[in-house]
This record gives structure tokens, C-alpha cells and sequence, in this order.
């Protein structure tokens, strides 16, 4: 009788506990009696691993975030090393969270020797990266994401595997339809603005009001218009509902079901991160935004060393999506865009088509194997 198999697995964001869920259910399904645990959300507990920690619903990012949690954070930490120590699992694997997931790989290697993998890699090509050099040093095999990654890493001699965006296949399941609207409840008549704040708390506070004044705005320049929020499980939707307190704003919440919504949209309106990759597979014309502490930015401004911060504008190396930024988020600017979206065809078909091409070019690539294979070829 073979001995039953453990990992570990550790996921400190919604975005990153959802990709687990999903390369969870290939494992369990290949083999019903490998046992999981580690740190996570609620998709990798309904997945079926017994958490040690359900970090992943505080979603705890940002300099000054990272502060005001501290404590929870080196809890966490020190109970996730007892875990590790106790269960001697076979496998590791780190799920994006850099700033947590490689203090942690420097202990397992200098500590426990346990193989580990990282899953989703620290965006080193945009800052921090020094961290290549702690990678090398401690983790045993990048998976990465994106397919410009994996030379980054072999030119480093880290051993590598491009596995695909994670993104690609589900979002290509998606159609623009009238169907989509009815079924979550839309008009069919209003020309449909996704707002996508975030999934973190800090950035619903920065995210919000903007959002909020600039709908206000949007509303008195067209009668036809009708906002959607797709909110995240990790935010309580009365909080969001907070914040429209004028009568003349007609919006619609739904629980989860992001891309759906943004799916069935005119145009969206996304905070920077996996929610604006979707919305770019999507093929859905959008402006990107994003707001931290002044604290936060002033670090990140010090250190980024891109030019873009929005996926889809990464990749094709130019901005073929607005993004407004910190001072430049502002109502003023955000409503112009939007106005300009829904009401200038030659730009909204020029965004769409280009858009269209960033999803062909990662649709072509093919990717090394896919993460579940890979993880079951490191146990063996």
C-alpha cells in the first residue's frame, strides 16, 4: 500500500486561495487520499483543506496595511513553522503572497528541507528584483504565468515551468449575451458599467468614494446608463451599498461573479490586479485604477521600475488601456474616461480590438504542462 501523500499549501489573498481551489480539485480528484492542508480562504476550505490559518480573508497587502496587521501576520508565520515541522509534508507550495511566502521558503530551506514549489511568482520584473537571488537559493521549482517569465528565470538558473494563466480557460467560457443580463437580473435597455473596487478592504476605502462621485457624475451627462458591483467575498456588500447615497445612481449588487458581470458589460471600470486581466480576456474596453496610502505609494514609487501597472498593458509593452493612478484617480478624470468609452465608437472598437489580440497571443502559448501535472510530478 503506497503511504498517503501530504502538501502544504499556502495562499495569502482571495485571488491566490481561488487558483488553489482550482488545481486542488485536479489533485483530489487524481487521488481522493492526498491529504492538504495549509493557509488560505474559503475556496480552498470548500476544496477541502484544513486550514492552519484563513489569512486569505483579511487580504492583507500595502506597506501601511501590512503594519496595522502585523501581529496577525507573525502569528500566522510562527504557527504555519510549527505546522510544517509537525506534518514533514512532502511537497510546499507558495501561492503568489511574496512577502510572506519567501521569509517563509528561507526558514523551510535553511530549516526543514522540504521540496518546495512557488506558484504565481513575485512580479520581480516590475520591483524587488533582488528577490530572483532568495528564489535561486530556496525554492526548488518556479511555476510561473506568464510566458516572458520563464526566460527571466532559466537566464537566472532557477529550474521553471511555464504552466499557463490560470485566467485564459476560465474566462474564454464567457460570452457577452443578453442572457448573462437577464440571469443576474440587469436591464437590457442601459448601457452597463462594471465597477470592480477590488477584493481588499483598504482598497474599497480608497476605491469607493471615487467611484461613487464619478457615477454621480456619469449620470447627470446620460440618462441611459446603469451601474453593476460585483463584490467580493472577502467585503461585506452593505458596505459597498454605503456609499451610494444618491437616489439618482440606479446600481445593481452581485455577490461574487465577477466575470460574469464584467462579461455582460458596456465597459468596466477595475481596480489593477487578476480583476482587470479578466476584464482584458474579456475583450471588455475598461480604464484600470488603483489608490493606496500615501505611505504605500511613496515606497512603491520608490521601486517600481515599470512603466504600466495593468496585466494587459505589461504584456503589450504600451498602454492599450487607460490607467489612472493615485492623484490621477479622480472623479474628474475617471468620468471623462468612461463618457469617452461609451460614446466614442472609433475608441471603444480601437480598445476592443486590441484587446482581442493581447487574448490571442496568450491563448497561443503553450504552456509546459499545467500546475496540477507539475505538482504531481515533483511528489513523485
Amino acid at each position: 500500500m503506497q503511504p498517503i501523500k501530504r502538501i502544504v499549501i499556502i495562499a495569502g489573498e482571495e485571488s491566490g486561495d481561488l487558483h488553489a481551489a482550482h488545481f486542488i480539485h485536479q489533485l483530489k480528484a487524481n487521488d481522493p487520499t492526498l491529504e492538504i492542508t495549509g493557509i488560505g480562504g474559503r475556496h480552498m476550505q470548500a476544496a477541502g483543506v484544513h486550514l492552519v490559518s484563513d489569512i486569505a480573508r483579511f487580504a492583507v497587502t500595502g506597506v501601511s496595511e501590512v503594519v496595522r496587521n502585523i501581529q496577525l501576520l507573525y502569528k500566522t508565520f510562527k504557527d504555519i513553522k510549527i505546522h510544517l515541522a509537525t506534518q514533514k509534508p512532502d511537497l510546499l507550495i507558495l501561492v503568489d503572497f511574496p512577502g510572506f511566502n519567501l521569509r517563509l521558503a528561507k526558514f523551510v530551506k535553511k530549516s526543514l528541507h522540504i521540496k518546495t514549489i512557488y506558484y504565481i511568482s513575485p512580479q520581480i520584473w516590475a520591483w524587488k528584483a533582488s528577490r530572483i537571488k532568495l528564489i535561486r537559493e530556496c525554492v526548488d521549482k518556479m511555476a510561473v504565468i506568464l510566458p516572458f517569465e520563464k526566460k527571466i528565470y532559466e537566464d537566472a538558473q532557477v529550474p521553471v515551468a511555464f504552466v499557463g494563466h490560470p485566467l485564459v480557460e476560465k474566462v474564454s467560457q464567457h460570452k457577452n449575451t443578453n442572457d448573462m443580463r437577464l440571469k443576474l437580473g440587469l436591464p437590457l435597455n442601459k448601457r452597463i458599467v462594471a465597477l470592480l473596487p477590488g477584493s481588499r478592504m483598504n482598497e474599497i476605502k480608497q476605491h469607493m468614494p471615487v467611484l461613487n462621485k464619478t457615477a454621480i457624475k456619469l449620470c447627470k451627462q446620460m440618462d441611459d446608463i446603469h451601474f453593476v458591483i460585483p463584490v467580493a467575498g472577502t467585503i461585506d456588500p452593505l458596505l459597498i451599498s454605503s456609499y451610494f447615497t444618491d437616489p439618482s445612481v440606479p446600481f445593481t449588487l452581485i455577490q461574487g461573479q465577477a466575470v460574469e458581470t464584467a462579461s455582460c458589460s458596456d465597459c468596466a471600470v477595475v481596480a489593477s490586479g487578476t480583476a482587470s486581466l479578466e476584464c482584458a480576456l474579456l475583450c471588455i474596453p475598461m480604464c484600470i485604477i488603483y489608490k493606496v496610502s500615501h505611505l504605500t505609494y511613496m515606497a512603491a514609487f520608490t521601486l517600481m521600475k515599470v512603466r504600466y501597472i495593468g496585466l494587459c498593458n505589461l504584456l503589450q509593452n504600451e498602454m492599450i488601456v487607460p490607467e489612472l493612478l493615485q492623484y490621477d484617480c479622480n472623479p474628474e478624470e475617471l468620468s471623462r474616461v468612461v463618457h469617452t468609452l461609451l460614446n466614442d465608437s472609433s475608441v471603444y472598437l480601437r480598445m476592443k480590438r486590441r484587446l482581442e489580440a493581447l487574448k490571442l497571443s496568450l491563448s497561443a502559448q503553450k504552456a509546459d504542462c499545467s500546475i496540477a501535472a507539475l505538482i504531481e510530478s515533483e511528489m513523485q
